[in-house]
């Protein structure tokens, strides 16, 4: 009896029963279970590449002609960025915690870029007799999951308006922030406001360095551009918690932010508990109208209203369940006037004269207004952060302290896109 397995008796090859109906489970897992790319290990593509040629058509799928020879070397380029940023954040010794091995010299040696997405496909291991093909494999993977970050954010067209940005949105509060004469800032349209409230500090935050904005994507599910909402950043230190609360009802009141384009999923409080605070000043105001309570005492009582509960769902894994703050994002309808579009209307207007050669003239007519935009307008996404003097000192220390924070960024981070590496450990 012939020991070989048959064909199967639909009459189909088991090539293409396997092609027909064989579902991969991580490409179902990143479709419609909501996983990352990054968190997977069947490549970028997520489909086997055996060829260059293959290789060009995933590339014209995913956005990019590798046929041309500027985009090309815009995906050389990131492949570049990929290596030096790797080596930065997760491999020994520049991080103390990361990966021991460097990068192998056949991947660093690469000339066609597209032979980095042959090395990350199931079919390399293939081509290749010991483990090292499993080990450039995992290599290429994580530098494309890099470059894929990179491109991500290399394609937010909103960043080259960014400092028109950042303006339109600080000047709304740089209105209502001032210091008195005796130097002391405040939150109010004058000295003598009697909403005013007194700060500790007020900052903005500068433009976020592009190698802080990729170790961002790269240890959120969330792996595109947009979906940083802390680019644009202010933050508020009042004298008490209670003035923190304060500060939201100015901004609320004084429309410096609308809550319709508030982002509900990025509210938090880990200062006071609402509920707790609610009743409170509910139950004081008609005492201090009828001057039963005194403000002083007012205040002071709202020093015992506990911080809330640590089971609400929390972003950030790694935000301290002791950082104590107020942390909503807003959106601002950004508006900028489009420069080239005046000119554009003024040499169609000189087209129509004998001031300009005759060619020039033809091309300029050419040219149609309706495809340039008079003002380009979209919302933008700011973050606003409230906290009180005493919750801010503790904030800035021990488990709440920034470069424990970026620390435990980094090495999530490091797990999501040298996984594979880690295992080879």
């Amino acid at each position: 009896m012939d020991s070989r397995q048959s064909e199967p008796s639909t009459g189909l090859s088991f090539s293409t029963i396997r092609q027909k109906y064989e579902i991969q489970s991580e490409d179902l897992d990143v479709l419609v279970q909501g996983r990352s790319i990054i968190d997977t290990q069947v490549g970028l593509s997520g489909v086997h590449l055996r060829s260059l040629e293959d290789v060009d058509r995933f590339a014209q799928s995913y956005g990019y002609d590798l046929s041309n020879p500027i985009e090309k070397a815009e995906v050389l380029g990131n492949f570049h960025e990929a290596i030096s940023f790797v080596r930065k954040y997760f491999l020994q010794p520049e991080n103390p915690d990361g990966i021991k091995h460097d990068i192998p010299r056949k991947i660093l040696e690469l000339s066609d870029v597209r032979d980095l997405f042959l090395m990350s496909n199931l079919a390399y291991i293939n081509q290749v007799e010991d483990t090292q093909g499993v080990y450039l494999r995992n290599w290429a993977c994580s530098l494309l999951k890099v470059m894929h970050t990179i491109a991500h954010i290399d394609k937010d067209l909103r960043a080259s308006y960014f400092v028109d940005i950042q303006k339109q949105i600080f000047d709304r509060f740089y209105k209502v922030i001032h210091r008195d004469d005796q130097g002391k800032l405040y939150l109010g349209e004058s000295v003598s406001d009697p909403l005013r409230v007194d700060l500790v500090s007020f900052e903005t935050k500068p433009k976020k360095a592009r190698e802080s904005i990729l170790l961002k994507l790269l240890h959120k599910p969330e792996n595109v551009a947009e979906d940083i909402f802390d680019r644009v950043g202010i933050r508020f230190v009042t004298q008490s918690r209670f003035d923190a609360f304060r500060v939201v009802k100015y901004l609320k009141d004084s429309l410096i932010i609308v809550s319709a384009n508030i982002k509900p999923s990025r509210s938090r409080n880990t200062l006071m508990d609402l509920k707790a605070l609610k009743t409170e000043v509910h139950a004081a105001i008609p005492l201090l109208e009828s001057g039963a309570l005194k403000e002083e005492q007012f205040l002071a009582k709202l020093e015992d209203v506990p911080t809330p509960s640590q089971n609400s769902k929390n972003e950030n894994q790694h935000t301290s369940e002791d950082y104590k703050a107020l942390q909503f994002t807003c959106r601002q309808l950004i508006k900028f006037k489009n420069p080239v579009f005046e000119d554009v209307k003024e040499l169609k207007a000189l087209s129509k004269t004998k001031t300009i050669p005759e060619e020039v003239a033809r091309v300029i007519e050419r040219i149609e207004p309706k495809y340039l935009q008079r003002e380009v307008r979209f919302f933008y996404p700011f973050e606003v952060q409230i906290t009180d003097r005493k919750s801010a000192e503790e904030n800035d220390k021990g488990r709440s302290a920034h470069s424990e924070y970026k620390r435990m960024q980094i090495q999530t981070a490091l797990k999501r896109v040298m996984g594979g590496l880690l295992d080879e450990g």
